[in-house]
């Protein structure tokens, strides 16, 4: 069962409280957004003060948000860009609203590599700001005689998950052929004109030495493939373990589902075997956890969209949130 609040909320309402957030987050003022008295706030992973971390960090907005509603559980969610100082980073943020007041605001900031310093992920706060605002496919309503119900569409999403963990070649993949994966803020499927030399993308993971696609940490056949080909080869085996799956956000008129999770690497897998037999090292070699912010889009049982946003945090580290009716450990 998800925890309701105490009476229905709309999307108007629940957008106004994120606007109020993020002007007051980038404000620097507290009292710009209605916050419960006993509000908690955590940032990362870490619980702090409101007023600290982002708060005092966040210069301005960027150019990019996208916005998840759920008008059964009072809570929205956000993947919005921000600026502090000279880097440019990825903020996501959980408001969960009771009585006209938010009493809890969880944030992610996508820091460090994803600064003007370069890295991994580099140009990714600013790929999101020339769009300026999601794929018009995430706004598109489910016809009423198509709409799933919220334990279905969670399931759907915890299936991305489970495909990952351990990834065998051998999962079932629910993606539609037309599925467009974005992480902290690239596009990581289906780009065919990335193919190396031209050529038609191959159903295989990358080998080491292959041409990297710019920023990316994939290489450029394995971006021209799409999330179900991915899937199809193993690639994803080196990840061990994906932990606390939270499912905060879901709109069934939209059939979009917002989650949070984290993807553990025990940097003990070195080398594995992919679907088609050749074997390949890992490209982790210690102990590393990703936290996730990740949102799906879902239509006739069939995943058409996905959006991430994550950030390193210290192995096995946990969400500071309770887990709720429906989250999976």
């Amino acid at each position: 069962m998800d925890k309701l609040t105490t009476e229905r909320i709309g999307r108007t309402d629940l957008t106004r409280h994120m606007d109020a957030f993020l002007a007051a987050l980038v404000g620097r003022d507290p009292g710009k957004a209605a916050l419960a008295a006993d509000v908690r706030y955590t940032e990362n992973g870490q619980h702090l003060p409101v007023g600290e971390g982002a708060w005092a960090s966040a210069d301005q907005l960027g150019g990019y948000r996208h916005d998840f509603a759920d008008t059964v559980s009072g809570t929205i969610a956000t993947m919005a860009t921000i600026v502090e100082g000279q880097s440019d980073a990825i903020l996501v943020v959980r408001l969960k609203v009771d009585a006209g007041r938010i009493t809890e605001i969880e944030t992610m900031v996508a820091r460090g590599d994803l600064g003007r310093g370069g890295g991994v992920w580099a140009e990714g706060p600013n790929k999101l700001n020339a769009a300026g605002s999601a794929d018009a496919r995430w706004f598109e309503p489910t016809p009423e005689n198509e709409r799933m119900s919220r334990a279905e569409l969670r399931r759907v999403a915890n299936l991305y998950f489970t495909a990952i963990e351990k990834n065998d070649g051998k999962g079932i993949y629910p993606f539609s052929d037309d599925c467009i994966r974005i992480e902290n803020g690239s596009r990581t499927t289906g780009i065919k004109e990335a193919a190396a030399g031209g050529e038609a993308p191959q159903p295989a993971a990358p080998m080491p030495g292959e041409a990297r696609a710019g920023d990316s940490p994939y290489t450029l056949n394995f971006m021209a493939m799409s999330a179900r080909e991915q899937l199809e080869t193993g690639f994803f085996a080196f990840v061990d373990r994906i932990r606390h799956r939270r499912f905060p956000v879901i709109d069934e008129e939209l059939g979009v589902v917002f989650s949070f999770g984290f993807f553990d690497h025990s940097g003990t897998v070195r080398s594995y075997k992919l679907a088609d037999g050749r074997t390949i090292p890992a490209s982790i070699d210690r102990p590393f956890t990703w936290e996730i912010g990740e949102a799906f889009k879902i239509e006739n049982g069939l995943i058409t969209r996905i959006e991430a946003v994550m950030t390193p945090c210290p192995y096995g580290m946990p969400p500071n949130w309770p887990l709720l009716d429906g989250d999976i450990l």
